[in-house]
């Protein structure tokens, strides 16, 4: 997961926040990692809602290595399911680094990574079912209606985000949270070390 990284400035002589995490390939991990599971997730509750097995849209995504067939599975299997998973994973994947990519965390906000993040899922719904040969699109079309399409491409923006939003709140909520833990009785005690002795 992302984390916060701080250093000092020698030019200000202060502590400054300049990233808020390691690398950027922790950052598409992460992201990589909740989006797929936010899409698989969605997608099955999506055809839970509709009458039919949840593993079915997962399966259908192996389309792309067993055919259409894929689409008829409805149980768990090591062939369909397996390999449905991890194709999705490696999509994810995917967009995880074109959401990720040439961002400038010190420059980022909350506000402007779920833009980003809206953005990246309106390209990855363009590029799947406008773009790329039918043999290599999700496979959600092959047994989920058209009116899933929003949950899941709203799903895989949330999971982009989610990793950086946690840190978002990481970050502000720590300090108010040692700032309470605190209190009254360790401002008292920090003043009572600075009162001056007779």
């Amino acid at each position: 997961m992302a984390r916060i990284v701080f250093r000092r400035s020698r030019l200000q002589g202060q502590s400054a926040p300049v990233g808020m995490a390691a690398s950027p390939w922790s950052d598409t991990l992460a992201a990589g990692g909740a989006s797929s599971l936010a899409v698989a997730t969605t997608a099955a509750c999506r055809a839970i809602q509709q009458g039919d097995a949840g593993w079915r849209p997962i399966n259908a995504v192996s389309h792309i290595l067993w055919g259409p067939d894929a689409a008829a599975q409805r149980q768990f299997t090591m062939r369909y399911t397996a390999a449905g998973l991890l194709l999705n994973l490696i999509a994810c994947g995917f967009w995880a680094w074109v959401y990720c990519f040439r961002r400038r965390p010190h420059r980022s906000s909350l506000f402007l990574s779920a833009a980003r993040a809206f953005v990246t899922s309106v390209i990855a719904y363009l590029t799947d079912y406008h773009l790329v040969p039918r043999r290599f699109t999700p496979g959600f079309e092959l047994c989920l209606s058209r009116r899933s399409f929003p949950w899941i491409y709203g799903a895989l923006a949330i999971g982009l985000v989610l990793p950086e939003a946690l840190t978002f709140m990481r970050r502000n909520t720590g300090p108010h949270l040692k700032a309470i833990k605190g209190g009254p009785h360790g401002h008292n005690q920090a003043a009572g070390r600075r009162a001056p002795q007779h």
